[in-house]
């Protein structure tokens, strides 16, 4: 399907459709996942700055998402999901691109995928789960921060579909920094500014929310010590990445596949 012009495609996988846009051209293949709640339109402007880079983007709408299907949430079936696409496109060893939720796919998948080049996740790093996520808070405060968090994330799940908060659980489920460690290909974690989110809170929730961030930095950090196939960086920007600076993404990309490639090449 590989081209200059826009080719979209729908996938039956068991009983779910899966719908995927081929973007055009003819260069290294890239397969690009969006984040909860979202589709692949998220990814137009930088679909197009790929394409005219060089790449070969690829979008999708991930399961209960967009154009395709409803269906339950597992991240089995979500990568049995991209694996169909990468193989119904002809995509050769793509890039993995993933924003939020589609982040923590793209991570998964470089779990299972060696020969990947790079997989990268956007800003998808969850929700606080247990007390022991917020740094720098002795156990009593860490125990009351917990519970006030989780009191409002609760709060804000009313409303929500129940599919929607199946993909929420399974999030909350997902030991993401094991999944990190156990790395296969190259995996590239980029951070927006987590202080963007503060303003979804209330008040006496953001330094609870800040512990938290500190958390997830000071995991991060300890991950890349442990696992050589992981890189961490940051952009000046919010949650999306992709759609508030996709010229500097593309170049932090090309960059970092450069990188890689250097040092396969090297070893």
């Amino acid at each position: 399907m590989a081209g200059n012009v826009e080719t979209i495609g729908k996938l039956v996988i068991g009983d779910v459709p899966i719908v995927a846009e081929d973007h055009g051209g003819n260069g290294r293949d890239v397969l690009l996942l969006h984040g909860g709640g979202r589709t692949r339109t998220d990814w137009d402007v930088f679909a197009g700055l790929l394409m005219s880079t060089g790449f070969r983007p690829v979008s999708m709408d991930l399961r209960g998402h967009g154009e395709s299907g409803e269906a339950p949430w597992s991240w089995e079936e979500a990568l049995a999901d991209v694996a169909a696409v990468v193989e119904e496109f002809g995509l050769h060893r793509p890039m993995i691109v993933g924003h939020s939720l589609g982040g923590m796919v793209a991570a998964l998948w470089a779990r299972e995928h060696p020969e990947c080049p790079l997989a990268v996740n956007l800003d998808g790093h969850g929700n606080p789960t247990r007390p022991g996520q917020f740094l720098g808070l002795d156990e009593v405060s860490a125990a009351r921060a917990w519970q006030e968090m989780s009191s409002f994330l609760s709060g804000m799940g009313q409303g929500l579909s129940e599919a929607f908060l199946q993909v929420m659980r399974e999030i909350d489920a997902l030991d993401l920094f094991s999944a990190y460690r156990s790395a296969r290909c190259p995996l590239l974690i980029v951070s927006g500014d987590a202080r963007a989110f503060a303003g979804v809170f209330p008040e006496h929730l953001i330094p609870t929310w800040n512990a938290y961030c500190a958390w997830v930095e000071h995991e991060l950090e300890a991950t890349v010590r442990e696992a050589s196939l992981v890189r961490t960086t940051s952009l000046l920007t919010g949650h999306d990445p992709h759609r508030e600076d996709p010229e500097g993404l593309l170049r932090l990309l090309i960059g970092d596949l450069a990188r890689c490639n250097e040092e396969s090449w090297s070893g």
